[in-house]
Protein backbone atom coordinates (compact mmCIF):
# COMPACT_ATOMS: atom_id res chain seq x y z
CA UNK A 1 0.00 0.00 0.00
CA UNK A 2 1.28 3.67 -0.87
CA UNK A 3 1.62 6.74 1.14
CA UNK A 4 -1.23 8.03 -1.18
CA UNK A 5 -3.59 5.27 -0.62
CA UNK A 6 -3.43 5.03 3.07
CA UNK A 7 -4.06 9.05 3.18
CA UNK A 8 -6.89 8.58 1.41
CA UNK A 9 -8.01 5.87 3.47
CA UNK A 10 -7.82 7.78 6.31
CA UNK A 11 -9.87 10.30 5.04
CA UNK A 12 -13.14 8.81 4.51
CA UNK A 13 -12.71 7.61 7.25
CA UNK A 14 -12.68 11.14 8.84
CA UNK A 15 -15.12 12.18 6.78
CA UNK A 16 -17.83 9.80 8.15
CA UNK A 17 -17.68 11.56 11.61
CA UNK A 18 -18.60 10.05 15.15
CA UNK A 19 -20.72 6.51 14.47
CA UNK A 20 -23.36 6.61 17.21
CA UNK A 21 -25.45 3.10 16.98
CA UNK A 22 -28.49 3.27 15.95
CA UNK A 23 -31.11 2.37 18.80
CA UNK A 24 -34.72 1.24 17.50
CA UNK A 25 -36.98 3.37 19.94
CA UNK A 26 -38.89 0.37 20.87
CA UNK A 27 -36.16 -1.67 22.20
CA UNK A 28 -34.95 1.48 23.72
CA UNK A 29 -38.25 1.77 25.48
CA UNK A 30 -38.28 -1.98 26.67
CA UNK A 31 -34.73 -1.58 28.20
CA UNK A 32 -36.46 1.22 29.99
CA UNK A 33 -39.29 -0.93 31.48
CA UNK A 34 -36.49 -3.63 32.15
CA UNK A 35 -34.25 -1.17 33.99
CA UNK A 36 -37.90 0.31 36.12
CA UNK A 37 -39.07 -3.06 37.17
CA UNK A 38 -35.33 -4.42 38.02
CA UNK A 39 -35.04 -0.92 40.21
CA UNK A 40 -38.64 -1.52 41.73
CA UNK A 41 -37.56 -5.71 43.00
CA UNK A 42 -34.44 -4.12 44.06
CA UNK A 43 -36.46 -1.51 46.24
CA UNK A 44 -38.90 -4.42 47.25
CA UNK A 45 -35.51 -6.56 48.53
CA UNK A 46 -34.09 -3.95 50.52
CA UNK A 47 -37.43 -3.25 52.28
CA UNK A 48 -37.66 -7.07 52.83
CA UNK A 49 -34.01 -6.90 54.53
CA UNK A 50 -34.56 -4.06 56.63
CA UNK A 51 -38.37 -5.76 58.13
CA UNK A 52 -36.12 -9.40 58.34
CA UNK A 53 -33.30 -7.23 60.35
CA UNK A 54 -35.85 -5.52 62.20
CA UNK A 55 -37.45 -8.48 63.04
CA UNK A 56 -34.59 -10.40 63.70
CA UNK A 57 -33.63 -7.91 66.16
CA UNK A 58 -36.55 -7.90 68.16
CA UNK A 59 -36.47 -11.52 68.53
CA UNK A 60 -33.10 -11.54 69.71
CA UNK A 61 -34.03 -8.90 72.17
CA UNK A 62 -37.14 -10.86 73.53
CA UNK A 63 -34.79 -14.20 73.73
CA UNK A 64 -32.45 -12.29 76.04
CA UNK A 65 -35.27 -10.90 77.96
CA UNK A 66 -36.42 -14.16 78.44
CA UNK A 67 -33.29 -15.59 79.75
CA UNK A 68 -32.58 -13.22 81.52
CA UNK A 69 -36.64 -13.67 83.55
CA UNK A 70 -35.67 -17.40 83.65
CA UNK A 71 -32.10 -17.09 84.96
CA UNK A 72 -33.72 -14.57 87.75
CA UNK A 73 -36.31 -17.05 88.59
CA UNK A 74 -34.00 -19.39 89.12
CA UNK A 75 -31.63 -17.53 91.03
CA UNK A 76 -34.60 -16.77 93.31
CA UNK A 77 -35.50 -20.36 93.61
CA UNK A 78 -31.82 -21.00 94.98
CA UNK A 79 -31.65 -18.25 97.20
CA UNK A 80 -35.27 -19.15 98.68
CA UNK A 81 -33.88 -22.85 99.23
CA UNK A 82 -31.28 -21.29 101.08
CA UNK A 83 -32.99 -19.32 103.34
CA UNK A 84 -34.29 -22.37 104.76
CA UNK A 85 -30.89 -23.02 105.26
CA UNK A 86 -30.58 -19.92 107.34
CA UNK A 87 -33.84 -20.42 109.23
CA UNK A 88 -32.17 -23.85 110.30
CA UNK A 89 -28.77 -21.97 111.58
CA UNK A 90 -31.00 -19.55 113.73
CA UNK A 91 -32.89 -22.34 115.50
CA UNK A 92 -29.64 -23.84 116.09
CA UNK A 93 -28.50 -20.38 117.76
CA UNK A 94 -31.49 -19.70 119.48
CA UNK A 95 -31.68 -23.48 120.79
CA UNK A 96 -28.00 -23.57 121.43
CA UNK A 97 -27.73 -20.27 123.35
CA UNK A 98 -29.64 -21.95 125.97
CA UNK A 99 -26.05 -24.35 126.64
CA UNK A 100 -23.25 -22.92 128.30
CA UNK A 101 -21.17 -25.11 127.13
CA UNK A 102 -22.12 -24.99 123.76
CA UNK A 103 -21.20 -20.85 123.86
CA UNK A 104 -18.00 -21.03 121.22
CA UNK A 105 -19.54 -23.45 119.32
CA UNK A 106 -22.78 -21.26 118.49
CA UNK A 107 -20.88 -17.52 118.05
CA UNK A 108 -19.04 -20.11 115.33
CA UNK A 109 -22.39 -20.81 113.58
CA UNK A 110 -23.36 -17.17 114.07
CA UNK A 111 -20.65 -16.04 112.19
CA UNK A 112 -21.05 -18.35 109.99
CA UNK A 113 -24.75 -17.28 109.48
CA UNK A 114 -23.47 -13.57 109.40
CA UNK A 115 -21.06 -14.63 106.45
CA UNK A 116 -23.52 -16.53 104.55
CA UNK A 117 -26.36 -13.43 104.72
CA UNK A 118 -23.55 -10.92 103.91
CA UNK A 119 -22.68 -13.14 100.50
CA UNK A 120 -26.50 -12.66 99.53
CA UNK A 121 -27.31 -9.51 100.44
CA UNK A 122 -24.30 -8.88 98.11
CA UNK A 123 -26.10 -10.65 95.32
CA UNK A 124 -28.97 -8.65 95.57
CA UNK A 125 -31.23 -9.76 98.86
CA UNK A 126 -33.06 -7.41 101.49
CA UNK A 127 -34.65 -8.35 104.64
CA UNK A 128 -38.25 -7.69 105.14
CA UNK A 129 -38.90 -6.43 108.60
CA UNK A 130 -42.24 -4.61 108.39
CA UNK A 131 -42.52 -4.38 112.25
CA UNK A 132 -44.56 -1.38 113.66
CA UNK A 133 -45.89 -0.34 110.27
CA UNK A 134 -49.25 -0.88 108.30
CA UNK A 135 -49.51 -4.71 107.12
CA UNK A 136 -48.72 -4.75 103.52
CA UNK A 137 -49.59 -7.92 102.07
CA UNK A 138 -47.68 -7.26 99.14
CA UNK A 139 -44.43 -7.96 101.86
CA UNK A 140 -45.96 -9.60 104.72
CA UNK A 141 -48.46 -13.05 105.26
CA UNK A 142 -50.42 -12.53 108.25
CA UNK A 143 -50.21 -15.67 110.53
CA UNK A 144 -52.46 -14.80 113.24
CA UNK A 145 -54.21 -11.25 115.25
CA UNK A 146 -53.19 -9.87 118.40
CA UNK A 147 -55.25 -7.56 120.27
CA UNK A 148 -54.69 -3.99 120.19
CA UNK A 149 -55.91 -1.52 123.14
CA UNK A 150 -54.78 1.50 120.89
CA UNK A 151 -56.01 2.41 117.67
CA UNK A 152 -52.93 3.25 116.04
CA UNK A 153 -52.01 -0.67 116.42
CA UNK A 154 -54.98 -1.13 114.28
CA UNK A 155 -53.91 -3.20 111.17
CA UNK A 156 -50.13 -2.30 112.06
CA UNK A 157 -47.58 -5.39 112.53
CA UNK A 158 -46.41 -5.94 115.92
CA UNK A 159 -44.99 -9.20 115.73
CA UNK A 160 -42.28 -10.66 113.54
CA UNK A 161 -42.63 -14.68 113.06
CA UNK A 162 -40.45 -15.28 109.85
CA UNK A 163 -38.04 -12.43 108.10
CA UNK A 164 -39.11 -12.40 104.48
CA UNK A 165 -37.00 -10.88 101.98
CA UNK A 166 -36.92 -9.55 98.84
CA UNK A 167 -33.94 -10.08 95.80
CA UNK A 168 -33.35 -7.28 93.48
CA UNK A 169 -36.67 -5.29 94.99
CA UNK A 170 -38.73 -8.66 94.14
CA UNK A 171 -40.23 -10.50 96.75
CA UNK A 172 -39.16 -14.36 97.40
CA UNK A 173 -40.45 -15.09 100.71
CA UNK A 174 -42.65 -12.54 102.13
CA UNK A 175 -42.66 -11.81 106.32
CA UNK A 176 -44.83 -13.90 108.63
CA UNK A 177 -46.49 -11.29 110.91
CA UNK A 178 -48.94 -10.99 114.02
CA UNK A 179 -50.82 -7.84 112.64
CA UNK A 180 -53.33 -5.74 115.62
CA UNK A 181 -56.67 -5.65 115.62
CA UNK A 182 -58.94 -3.15 117.58
CA UNK A 183 -60.47 -4.80 120.56
CA UNK A 184 -63.77 -2.85 121.23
Amino acid sequence: MSDSDSKTGDAAFEDAGPQTPTVDPEELEALRIRADGAERKLREIQQTFVLAKAELDATRARLERDLERKVEIKFADLVTDLLDCADDLDRAIEHGSTIPAAASVIRGVALARERFLAALSKAGLERIEPIGEPYDPNVAEAVGIVPADDPAEHDTVLQLERVGYKLSGRVIRPARVLVGRLVS
